[in-house]
């Protein structure tokens, strides 16, 4: 756990690069939904009732929606940049990077759900994973409406 002046500096960092309104929502929201997932992941795995090969697969699902962070991140960093908007207020030339990363997550959100739903026995984790491929492809989807790919 970070102390009070590491986290008072990522925030003073996250102000400068995504701002404090619409990108650095739409960041946190899909980070927020990443956490769930993982908080479902250790909820499952304290319980101990889930075969531990399926547990492998949440995990793994987990760890692939893991790597989209820094790639939504610089999403969202770069439009801030470019389409640096007042308030709530989405600007028309970053509406469809906008629009895109809402979808991802909320496809994150959904994924979590289900995910938990694995966990109670009333959803496979074949729908997991569907869902965690709706988010990757929302995240590169993203990645091309803004026109990068990473490492661009």
């Amino acid at each position: 756990m970070a102390g009070p002046f590491a986290r008072r500096r990522q925030a003073k960092k996250d102000e400068t690069e995504l701002g404090t309104e619409l990108w650095r929502r739409s960041h946190d929201w899909f980070i927020r939904s990443l956490d769930r997932y993982w908080q479902v992941v250790q909820e499952a795995r304290a319980e101990g009732t889930i075969p531990e090969d399926e547990l492998n697969g949440l995990v793994n699902a987990g760890n692939v929606l893991a790597e989209l962070a820094p790639r939504v991140r610089h999403l969202c960093v770069e439009a801030h940049r470019h389409h640096p908007g007042a308030g709530l207020q989405v600007p028309a030339s970053g509406s469809d990077v906008h629009r895109i990363l809402s979808r991802a997550a909320n496809d994150l959100a959904t994924t979590a759900q289900a995910a938990a739903l694995f966990r109670l026995g009333q959803a496979s984790l074949h729908s997991v994973g569907r869902r965690a491929e709706k988010v990757v492809a929302a995240v590169e989807e993203a990645e091309e409406a803004a026109g990068f790919r990473p490492g661009a």
